[in-house]
């Protein structure tokens, strides 16, 4: 059994709630289909065919958004000309309703957006996005997704530090630094700044330069960081290339033990 079909079947009933009284009804593989690549493909395009979006009960509401976990999941896996047809394809079914594409789009941005989901992921968000109809929100968004993915140079941008300094991102000279995006007033940021503050790693780890920036202080740096939550962590080299975007602490942590043991 292939991975990307384990992972399938591991979803079915992952969601609190939901039960083999309610499951999706996922698309039949032919067995012609022998190659993994084929197998997805199709499974993507028609997965969501012999679901029916008119039955607007709250169980069948419940189904779609256990197949909508499993579709992502599975475009997770899929090169970008699969999740773009797979995508198209999502977009016809909901495009008609207003209603009906509202309520996806909050599903979208619940799982794809929300930074405390263990499903977001920007890439494939962007592919669900660019298929929806176009609206400037939606352009905007889709601009904002596109900005420092991991492996790209960081966009530069000078800010204020909380020394009242002016820094330029580009001046910093450090092997990694961190920059952590964080606004005194949010209650989140509240309870998660003195664990950021206070981690060991992050005080004791040569090599590395943190530093933190008050979004109120400095309200531009959000045209060039996507920060749909604070605190924001993200992690980059000495040339300014993205390491982690938007990362947890627990992710940056690890990654640094790792660069700098």
């Amino acid at each position: 059994m292939r991975r990307w079909t384990i992972l399938l079947l591991f979803f079915v009933c992952s969601v609190k709630g939901w039960t083999q009284e309610a499951v999706f009804p996922y698309p039949e593989l032919s067995a012609s289909l022998t190659d993994d690549r084929a197998r997805l493909g199709y499974m993507l395009e028609h997965f969501w065919e012999r679901y029916d979006f008119s039955d607007t009960l709250h169980a069948n509401q419940q189904v779609g958004e256990q197949g909508l976990v499993d579709f992502v999941t599975l475009m997770t896996y899929a090169d970008s000309a699969t999740c773009a047809k797979a995508a198209n394809a999502f977009a016809d079914s909901i495009s008609s309703s207003e209603q009906r594409l509202g309520r996806f789009e909050d599903l979208l941005r619940h799982y794809l957006e929300n930074p405390q989901s263990p499903l977001r992921n920007d890439t494939v968000y962007s592919h669900l996005l660019r298929a929806l109809p176009t609206t400037p929100q939606r352009q905007f968004l889709i601009h904002q997704l596109s900005l420092n993915q991991p492996g790209m140079m960081s966009a530069d941008c000078s800010f204020v530090d909380t020394e009242g300094n002016r820094v330029r991102l580009y001046d910093i000279q450090s092997q990694y630094v961190l920059l952590v995006f964080f606004d005194p007033q949010c209650e989140h940021c509240q309870e998660q700044m003195p664990q950021i503050q206070n981690e060991p790693v992050l005080k004791k780890t040569s090599g590395l330069k943190v530093v933190y920036v008050d979004t109120n202080l400095n309200p531009d740096v959000m045209k060039v960081f996507y920060l749909p939550a604070l605190p924001s962590l993200y992690l980059l080299d000495a040339h300014k290339r993205v390491v982690i975007k938007d990362g947890s602490l627990q992710q940056i942590v690890s990654q640094l033990n790792v660069l700098l043991p």
